[in-house]
């Protein structure tokens, strides 16, 4: 996907629609973000093309572009394949919502395990918090993950930085995989190392991240806290990305 953002100007010259340009500029505006490593003021809008919005637009411009319309819609629904490649990123912060995490947890120091290039880090150091960036990376060994950090990332797996940063009071695990249950070893590993912390997890339940077991224990916390904070962290794409706190 090396010329995915030449291949969607380009398109979008074709296509010539406000609604596709619209998300086209939204990309560039994420894509210049990170490679400037700053983080979006907000979350993105969304992305991709509903089928209604397809059709409205479809018609606007002829169904000879037909085919340009659906690469397009492509190339728009795999935003983040892009960055994951590119850049090592799956998911994608914004300072909105490191700014609500810290209203509502005050945090003194932020622990990020299985932090690939940190890029969550990135956004509480930005705001001035006391942030320790950790991942042993031992997953990832052929993919950017890890391969570029935002900021210095420490050689702990999750499990070592949990025992040995136990002064941090709040950690977050950003895309854990969904093939192993190191996710459950995080949660009882906090709950014996470091319990007053607050955990927090980023992904899509039941879907792209952390193991079926992980989510069927039903450990989090639906707290007045935790929506006003995905009330600021509302997903780009196809994939439903919640915060989520285990309950203490």
């Amino acid at each position: 996907m090396t010329d995915y953002l030449s291949k969607l100007a380009l398109l979008n010259k074709q296509i010539s629609h406000p609604q596709v340009t619209t998300q086209v500029k939204e990309i560039n505006q994420i894509v210049n973000a990170i490679s400037a490593r700053e983080l979006l003021k907000k979350a993105p809008v969304p992305l991709g093309l509903l089928p209604d919005q397809y059709e409205q637009i479809l018609e606007d411009i002829g169904t000879e572009k037909s085919q340009q319309l659906k690469i397009t819609n492509k190339l728009l629904n795999s935003l983040r394949q892009f960055l994951s490649l590119r850049y090592g990123i799956w998911s994608v912060p914004n300072l909105a919502t490191i700014q609500q995490i810290q209203d509502e947890f005050h945090p003194k120091q932020v622990l990020e395990i299985m932090a690939g290039n940190a890029y969550w880090s990135l956004g509480f150091k930005t705001l001035g918090i006391d942030t320790i960036a950790t991942d042993s990376n031992e997953w990832a060994k052929t993919s950017q993950t890890g391969s570029s950090p935002f900021i210095p990332v420490f050689d702990y797996d999750a499990i070592s930085a949990i025992r040995r940063f136990t002064q941090a009071d709040l950690i977050l695990c950003s895309w854990a995989p969904n093939f192993t249950k190191d996710d459950l070893n995080v949660v009882q590993n906090w709950q014996k190392y470091n319990p007053h912390a607050t955990l927090l997890f980023v992904g899509e339940k039941d879907g792209a991240t952390n193991s079926p077991d992980f989510w069927h224990k039903q450990l989090f916390s639906h707290s007045a806290a935790i929506t006003r904070i995905n009330d600021t962290f509302k997903s780009f794409d196809f994939i439903d990305e919640q915060i989520f706190q285990v309950k203490q």
